[in-house]
């Protein structure tokens, strides 16, 4: 390791938390107070989002915007409202780099790696609480972390019965409409059962970025007896969205901000716009099951086993002007038309994650497991309409392709304590079989597709030590070693075969806890062929990424959050300051005749990287029912390339949101009224782009404004 590479900086922090008590849920499981507990006692840099937490903003916006206060993240909104397609960053690790998991199942898709929260409408409204784990973390389910873990948890059905409706209304057209509900203990105090429906809609701050949501679930939980208990919780979540993934070059910028190219209609000399196709659309249902199975046994061990399955299909439709008809397999008399198009996904995803524990062994607590999944998906493309076609037809499909891949692991981990130490170590094997294979008649030469397979065997290391100065103050280490295959667009989108990832993670912090919290944490996450986004999109609008070779992130994270009056007035902050670097950093180019070469640009910052990341506010209650909430959000410049292009860059911002919650207590029902106040100083920002022969932006809203009314019986 060079000894340029050097440890400078971390910072790590929390949202701001509320007093009240939830509205939903009124106890949670063991199951998550175990996680919880035996996530924050582990030498790791974690951080909570309870419900409160996350009802505070809870009108409609996708989760990555509910955590955009949470410490070194950074989110983004394709339609510039956090409705509709949103991802975030970690450290400025992307969401395809990051395992996020639903009560231990994994969201990532096994292909794209990518997490698309516009599938799972609302479902914060379903989460009792979200876990993050900065760094490589403790071993978990599904794709290797690499880089953080976010953890979902949907906790118990209610015990005692209720209704609750919530609705809200906003700028730009946007509304949401849920219903919750649930049976409370019934059987004999045997069965519970929650149900929820949500339905939101928004125009979008882009011009035609349009969102439709749907969603329902059900939570129920059978407890046989004190050892056996079964849990069933479903999700199904459709959406359609016009699409917004075409950002916007600085010059039409400037005219307006608001512009989208999406489906664009052109005058014959492709001078001007004449029109814009209305179904320019993304379209998708997708439905989890999962079984939760629940098993005491004596001496203190005990297992939670969950069977799950995912199902997934849908597509998105393009408008193509003046495409060439050979490209769409389609025989004629013409040889360029106007159509319109379909890619389809249509895919099974299922498994079952097996852990068993024991708390109890002296100075011990011992926990074991494996995971088996397997995932299966259909590509394949349909031209539904030809302009000026002689013999018109539907469903001409133009290309099909299918992937199937096997994910296997097996992990061990335990925690020692002896005197005022706690050791802990944890073990993973993981076995990853990937392959993408051609379907006899479905070969399309001019599809980015061509046959590929990878077999993967990973062995992940983790050590922490624990150190408790006093039962409130704990200094930690951890060392983490992770491993990550490349993704179905690392595979098409680059000339030559991706390698894996391997990252190793040293993180040194301290905690606090109190009335006064404090976290400061340190790390260093040093890289081998890190797969990282080139600035460019592919045709689905997701970022190419190719391996960098040597690379680091370091850093320093702090957060502090005070209770000042306790109930009436409490302060948080967050900081992050870090170097993202890549070691002799090459691109293929090309030349005149597209004959490759290698171009090295030296030491280079890495793409979508922030050397500065901050939040802080305030929360005051001056009288019972009325709490106030000042939220503040900086995010420093950051590269769209990995070569430090000065037009590539997206500039600093600074956010202030305001929240206001009053909650009267009339005619004996739970009332509550909220008004969130985005972007309180109307600041003109932009949080995501791209770079193709020129800088690509994502301008989000101004100032803009959500209110809602919740009543529960």
């Amino acid at each position: 390791m060079k000894s340029r590479i050097f440890l400078c900086a971390l910072l790590s922090g929390t949202m701001a938390f509320s007093q009240v008590e939830d509205s939903i849920q009124t106890d949670s499981t063991a199951i998550e107070f175990d996680f919880v507990e035996i996530i924050q006692r582990l030498p790791l840099t974690s951080e909570r989002i309870g419900k409160n937490e996350l009802n505070q903003k809870n009108l409609g916006q996708d989760i990555p915007t509910l955590l955009q206060n949470a410490t070194s993240i950074v989110t983004t909104s394709d339609a510039g409202t956090g409705i509709g397609y949103s991802s975030l960053r970690v450290r400025g690790i992307g969401q395809e780099q990051i395992n996020i998991t639903m009560n231990g199942v994994t969201l990532n898709d096994a292909e794209s790696h990518g997490v698309f929260w516009v599938n799972m409408p609302d479902l914060a409204s379903n989460a009792s609480s979200i876990m993050i784990q900065r760094g490589v973390g403790t071993t978990s389910s599904g794709t290797g972390a690499f880089g953080a873990i976010v953890n979902i948890d949907s906790s118990n059905p209610s015990s005692i019965s209720f209704l609750e409706s919530a609705n809200s209304w906003g700028s730009f057209g946007t509304q949401k409409y849920s219903l919750q509900g649930g049976t409370g203990k019934i059987l004999n105090g045997k069965l519970r059962v929650d149900l929820n429906a949500s339905l939101i809609k928004s125009d979008g701050y882009i011009d035609r970025a349009s969102s439709e949501l749907f969603s329902y679930g059900m939570n129920a939980k059978y407890e046989v007896n004190e050892k056996t208990s079964f849990r069933y919780w479903t999700f199904f979540g459709k959406e359609k969205t016009y699409q917004a993934w075409n950002g916007i070059d600085s010059e039409t910028m400037a005219k307006n901000r608001r512009f989208n190219s999406a489906g664009a209609i052109y005058n014959e000399d492709w001078t001007e716009i004449i029109g814009y196709y209305d179904n320019e659309t993304d379209n998708y249902r997708q439905h989890h099951n999962h079984l939760i199975w629940e098993q005491k046994y004596g001496g203190a061990w005990k297992s939670n086993t969950t069977f799950y399955y995912t199902r997934g299909k849908g597509f998105y439709e393009n408008y193509k002007q003046a495409a060439e008809l050979i490209e769409y397999k389609i025989e004629s008399g013409l040889e360029y038309s106007d159509l319109v198009r379909q890619k389809w996904l249509n895919n099974h995803f299922y498994g079952v994650n097996f852990n068993l524990e024991n708390q109890q062994l002296g100075r011990f607590k011992f926990f074991t497991g494996l995971s088996a999944s397997q995932y299966k998906n259909d590509h394949y493309g349909k031209v539904i309409w030809v302009k000026d076609f002689e013999n018109p037809t539907t469903d001409l499909e133009f290309y099909r392709n299918t992937s199937k891949k096997t994910d296997l692991s097996v992990y061990a981990k335990a925690l020692m304590s002896f005197n005022r130490f706690e050791l802990f170590g944890d073990l993973q094997y993981r076995f990853v079989d990937y392959k993408g294979l051609p379907v006899a008649g479905g070969e399309n030469e001019f599809e980015d597709f061509f046959p590929f397979e990878g077999d993967f065997h990973f062995l992940n290391p983790k050590l922490g030590l624990n150190f408790y100065a006093s039962p409130s103050d704990v200094l930690y280490f951890y060392y983490g070693m992770a491993h990550r295959e490349p993704n179905r667009s690392d595979y098409i989108d680059n000339s030559e075969i991706p390698r894996p990832e391997k990252l190793h993670d040293f993180e040194l912090g301290y905690k606090k806890s109190g009335r006064l919290s404090l976290t400061a944490n340190g790390f260093f996450m040093y890289y081998i062929d890190q797969l990282v986004a080139t600035g460019e999109l592919n045709d689905v609008g997701e970022y190419k990424r190719t391996n960098s070779g040597e690379s680091y992130r370091t850093g320093i994270e702090l957060s502090a959050n005070y209770n000042i009056i306790p109930s009436k007035l409490s302060v948080f902050g967050n900081l992050t300051y870090s170097l993202n670097k890549h070691l002799d950093y090459s691109e293929i180019a090309y030349d005149e005749d597209w004959n490759e070469f290698l171009v090295n640009y030296g030491d280079t910052e890495i793409s979508f990287s922030p050397n500065w990341i901050g939040a802080f506010g305030v929360q005051f209650r001056p009288i019972q029912t009325l709490t106030l909430h000042l939220q503040n959000k900086y995010v420093g410049e950051q590269f769209m390339t990995n070569t430090e292009l000065e037009d590539g860059k997206l500039d600093a911002y600074f956010l202030s949101d305001l929240i206001l919650t009053y909650a009267p207590d009339w005619f004996g029902k739970n009332l509550e009224f909220s008004l969130l106040i985005n972007n309180l100083f109307d600041r003109e920002y932009e949080s995501n782009g791209f770079y193709y022969e020129g800088p690509y932006y994502y301008p989000q809203a101004g100032i803009n404004f959500l209110g809602g009314f919740k009543v529960r019986f």
